[in-house]
């Protein structure tokens, strides 16, 4: 499933607009989309009404939807609020069954802590809250993220199985702290199930559950380090109900780890966690599942050098997925190829997207912060009022083809002010000098 079109009238910051989604131009990656603009401009407006304003009240849900064999739109009236969703979802099941389709799409795509009551649903009554439904097998399945840094040092519970719902809050972007269902338990049960396992012999099962462990750290390492391999993570137990990270021979514990590194364990380690603990149609491989994933800045917290790096491992690993992203940071918009991306613009207090383009690795970060975020200074906001004033008194001295020397003695201080703060404004300097001085037939120096 993939979603298509999305409509928000009086939401937020948008009075009346509808965005398509296009599908993604290359074969073999995942869909990306986009959302850039100035604070307040609706980028995580967009997110969560994509991701959260969709958990309706049942009942609410059965009066405004609106269902055909190969589209789904969703409609919510409510005060003068409208959203729509629309969706190339068919369903390939009892596709007469209006009951059958309902019951199929709010269980496995609109599951988070916002959808009550759902006794209409036979076995499905428990999905949304913490206990764990009767499921039958999922073709499909949303998760949201923004760069919250959950993980901490907790101790690791021996033997005891997690009973809550691996949907309950898939669609919350920041996770209950008091849950029972973290990326640590989940851990540190595979590990020591690993090493239960391998002493009984039992080496398959074994490798299975370490195999889970080794995906976390793979993630990771492919973000984190770079070809030296140096910083590399590894999980360990330190005893029975201790779980640690290990970091050049060196064991952490949670609490003193970066915030970015934080950030990049406690989302990544969710979504494998989720995926590893849901049911699947065909047994369908993690990395091969059908998902949609909603970020909101998981570039915070993060260096530049991962900014660039985690949007395309995550393409990469989920390359049947529907990904929506916001962002303020040039490094995510141009760290991937043949993603969407949508300028959001203000005016008047109101929000609209101004432009679609499809991103290109290939361009610079110059060009992107021109085109993307509308930013053509390169210097610091002092300078760069200098390196204006400077132009203006070269084109006063341009259009009298000789100034006067008040202007001209203002001119060179500026002129040398600048060139002593760096090789780069030298060169700027020196060259428009250079220029000047074969218009005017002078020899002005600094």
């Amino acid at each position: 499933m993939k979603i298509r079109k999305l409509q928000l009238k009086n939401i937020g910051v948008f009075d009346d607009e509808t965005i398509e989604f296009q599908p993604c131009p290359a074969k073999d990656k995942a869909e990306i989309h986009i959302f850039t603009g100035e604070n307040g401009s609706g980028k995580t407006t967009i997110l969560q009404a994509l991701a959260e304003d969709i958990k309706y009240d049942l009942k609410t849900i059965w009066q405004h939807l609106s269902l055909d064999k190969n589209k789904t739109i969703f409609k919510k009236l409510r005060e003068g609020f409208y959203l729509a969703v629309e969706t190339d979802f068919n369903s390939k099941e009892n596709e007469n069954s209006t009951l059958s389709t309902l019951r199929r799409y709010f269980t496995y795509v609109f599951h988070g802590g916002g959808i009550k009551n759902l006794s209409v649903f036979d076995n499905h009554q428990q999905v949304g809250s913490k206990k764990t439904p009767m499921l039958v097998p999922l073709e499909f399945c949303a998760f949201a993220y923004s760069g919250y840094r959950r993980i901490k040092d907790e101790p690791i519970e021996i033997g005891k199985e997690v009973e809550e719902n691996p949907l309950y809050q898939a669609l919350d972007f920041v996770k209950d702290e008091n849950s029972k269902f973290t990326v640590n338990q989940w851990l540190g049960q595979n590990l020591l199930n690993s090493s239960l396992t391998q002493t009984k012999n039992k080496l398959e099962e074994a490798k299975l559950f370490n195999e889970k462990i080794i995906t976390l750290e793979k993630v990771i390492n492919n973000i984190i380090t770079d070809e030296t391999k140096d910083n590399e993570i590894k999980f360990e137990m330190q005893s029975a109900t201790k779980l640690v990270l290990i970091k050049n021979d060196q064991e952490l514990d949670f609490d003193v780890l970066p915030d970015g590194l934080k950030s990049l364990i406690s989302w990544i380690g969710d979504l494998l966690m989720r995926l590893d603990s849901l049911k699947w149609k065909d047994d369908t491989p993690i990395f091969e599942r059908e998902i949609i994933l909603f970020l909101d800045e998981i570039e915070v917290h993060l260096h530049p050098v991962w900014q660039r790096k985690v949007l395309p491992v995550v393409q990469e690993l989920f390359k049947n997925s529907q990904i929506f992203v916001s962002t303020h940071s040039p490094f995510v918009v141009n760290s991937v190829d043949d993603a969407w991306v949508y300028k959001l613009k203000l005016e008047n207090g109101r929000a609209k997207v101004a432009e679609v383009i499809k991103s290109e690795d290939g361009f610079s970060y110059s060009r992107v912060l021109s085109e993307i975020f509308d930013i053509d200074e390169e210097f610091g906001v002092e300078v760069q009022k200098d390196l204006a004033k400077f132009k203006e008194l070269r084109n006063k001295i341009l259009a009298s083809k000789n100034g006067s020397a008040k202007i001209q003695k203002e001119f060179l201080q500026l002129a040398k002010s600048l060139a002593v703060q760096s090789e780069e404004l030298q060169t700027i300097v020196q060259f428009e000098l250079r220029q000047l001085n074969k218009r005017i037939g002078k020899n002005l120096t600094i």
